[in-house]
């Protein structure tokens, strides 16, 4: 089954994959996936398993997996969700490969311009959904250099010291305590970049809250006062 773009900027593309059937460029974005996220390849089956349903196989949660083409070939791919209930997107995953990181669409760069696409497409959710505006889209950021660069294009950087859950390989019977038990925790900066048309501009101890427990509580599913949770909250200074 070939696919409709959802998007094209000159020789750019993305392509929509969830529920989508088109398995080659499933396949070609896990496979990007993979290639440059090697220390999270063990997400891929449950990807791949995520991949056959639509993009709300989970209530409250509009969930959106893309490719991204450049003249016909896989050179990004972005993971990100929109969570009603918090107003807010969350970007899980971005990555470019290498050979495409020069690549222009629309003035600029191809993730900065994945980002900002996202952000429209979470802004197009909510409104489809009668919902509220929601204030934007909230990111997992790594390294430092990468949050300076997403700063000079538009992110805010939140005041908290965040960590990132990792989960284990799947191994089949084990409990979700269990796995939990062997989660470990990867510091992160995360960036928020706002809803132009809500256009938020202080950022309250209440409004960040609400955004860490979109991705570590609704996304991530750790309980709510599981101790790195409440650490993390902890953190949160304005």
């Amino acid at each position: 089954m070939s696919l409709n773009p959802i998007r094209e900027a000159g020789n750019v593309v993305i392509y929509e994959l969830l529920g989508s059937g088109d398995t080659d460029r499933i396949e070609k974005m896990l496979g990007l996936y993979a290639k440059l996220f090697p220390q999270y390849q063990h997400y891929v089956p449950r990807m791949r398993r995520r991949a056959r349903f639509g993009n709300e196989h989970r209530e409250g949660h509009v969930v959106h997996y893309w490719l991204v083409e450049v003249d016909g070939q896989p050179a990004g791919l972005r993971t990100f969700r929109y969570v009603r209930g918090r107003r807010c997107g969350l970007a899980h995953s971005l990555a470019v490969d290498p050979d495409f990181r020069k690549v222009i669409a629309a003035d600029q760069t191809l993730a900065v311009f994945i980002i900002y696409e996202c952000l429209y497409q979470v802004i197009r959710d909510a409104k489809q959904k009668g919902d509220l505006p929601l204030y934007g889209m909230v990111n997992e950021v790594e390294p430092h250099r990468l949050m300076e660069h997403y700063m000079r294009n538009g992110l805010v950087q939140l005041p908290l010291k965040y960590v990132e859950p990792i989960f284990p390989p799947e191994v089949e019977g084990r409990s979700r305590s269990e796995e939990l038990a062997n989660t470990r925790f990867s510091p992160m900066h995360i960036g928020f970049l706002p809803n132009p048309e809500v256009k938020t501009e202080i950022f309250t101890c209440e409004m960040i809250k609400n955004f860490v427990e979109a991705f570590l509580v609704d996304h991530y599913g750790l309980p709510e006062q599981h101790p790195v949770v409440l650490e993390v909250l902890e953190t949160i200074d304005v």
